[in-house]
């Protein structure tokens, strides 16, 4: 549970591309704030919980934000393609790691673990 974040909710989906040996993990956001900001902050708030988790610590995470709940759609997986909110890049420049373009922001392992300890 991420404490004190505008995340309505969340799926997190493993992607395999170059399957079976490549895997992706992808973290597709519902969020309160639409904003660059709200989005930084619950990105940094998703990283602190990833960072202490045995399945994502030490992994590189992909990140998809929409506004809403995953309830407000009546397929929550397209929503996060279609409605995806394009300010990511935005939003690597407010955290400071990671790459991001416009609906996708891609960070590092180190990525991760920098934005967990600063939480």
């Amino acid at each position: 549970m991420v404490q004190g974040a505008g995340v309505n909710g969340a799926i997190v989906e493993v992607q395999h591309p170059g399957a079976p040996w490549v895997n992706k993990i992808v973290i597709r956001l519902f969020v309160a704030d639409p904003s660059a900001e709200g989005v930084a902050s619950d990105v940094r708030a998703v990283a602190a919980v990833a960072a202490s988790d045995a399945d994502l610590s030490d992994q590189p995470l992909t990140f998809i934000a929409v506004e809403g709940s995953p309830e407000d759609f009546s397929d929550p997986l397209t929503a996060t393609i279609t409605d995806s909110l394009y300010i990511m890049g935005s939003v690597a420049g407010l955290l400071g790691v990671g790459s991001g373009t416009e609906e996708v922001l891609d960070l590092s392992a180190d990525d991760v673990r920098t934005l967990a300890a600063s939480s």
